[in-house]
């Protein structure tokens, strides 16, 4: 907006001037003057002849638009300076508020990142805390099915150990029974040899004692007797 005023105080000026020109140039040409000299940085000379009352109002009204224009032209001077001071203290404090805005969005970038990174890593540390119990919970679990399968498979091995052991408890006790019932029968075995024995002697000794005639009848019949009811218990030893 500035600029477009100094554009326009520029063109302004530059209209005046041009005005006032035209208007010095008109007044040199009225009938019964001479051409009044044109405008320059140098001061105008004045003829030595007398002057007359047109020439001379001629030359007051050249220098009033001289010093017109010159009062124009520092007023312009000063105002395009005031404009240029002007400009640069906007141009400076735009910069400055441009830098700061910028300084501003970079702080609530930087601060917005941080916010999220911090949220992220919070979001983070949920989760791997998430994890690590469902970790350590799936752990014991697994912990806690294991030993309860070794605890079965303890408790197996103990009944079959158990069992094991009970065959071949009763698999002595079987043998055992098989030795004690072989030795009573060997032992039964040679009572009956060795009461066969004796018998065999005893009835041997008796037949001979019978056979000999030179012993009595009665004794005989005795002996025969009893020859019989040792006969009867050798056959119920045979029995047994």
């Amino acid at each position: 907006m500035h600029k477009y005023l100094i554009l326009f105080l520029t063109g302004l000026a530059l209209f005046l001037t041009a005005c006032s020109t035209d208007n010095t140039q008109h007044a040199t040409l009225l009938p019964g003057t001479k051409p009044a000299l044109r405008y320059n940085a140098h001061p105008t000379t004045i003829p030595k002849a007398n002057p007359t009352d047109e020439q001379i109002r001629l030359l007051k009204a050249q220098t009033d638009a001289k010093a017109r224009l010159a009062e124009i032209e520092a007023r312009k001077t000063e105002r395009l300076k005031k404009l240029e001071t002007e400009r640069a203290i906007t141009a400076a404090r735009i910069e400055a508020e441009t830098t700061q805005k910028i300084k501003n969005l970079e702080l609530k970038k930087t601060q917005s990142t941080n916010a999220a990174n911090t949220r992220i890593a919070s979001t983070k540390a949920q989760t791997d805390i998430a994890t690590e119990k469902e970790r350590q919970k799936t752990a014991l679990a697994r912990q806690q099915e294991e030993i309860a399968f070794y605890r079965q498979l303890l408790i197996a091995g103990a009944i079959l150990l158990f069992l094991f052991m009970l065959l071949i408890y009763l698999l002595y006790r079987h043998r055992q029974s098989l030795k004690l019932k072989l030795h009573e029968d060997q032992l039964r075995q040679q009572a009956w040899l060795e009461s066969s024995r004796q018998h065999h002697e005893k009835v041997t000794k008796l037949l001979e004692i019978i056979a000999d005639e030179g012993v009595d009848k009665g004794v005989k019949k005795e002996l025969t007797k009893l020859l019989k009811d040792q006969d009867q218990g050798a056959v119920k030893l045979l029995d047994a």
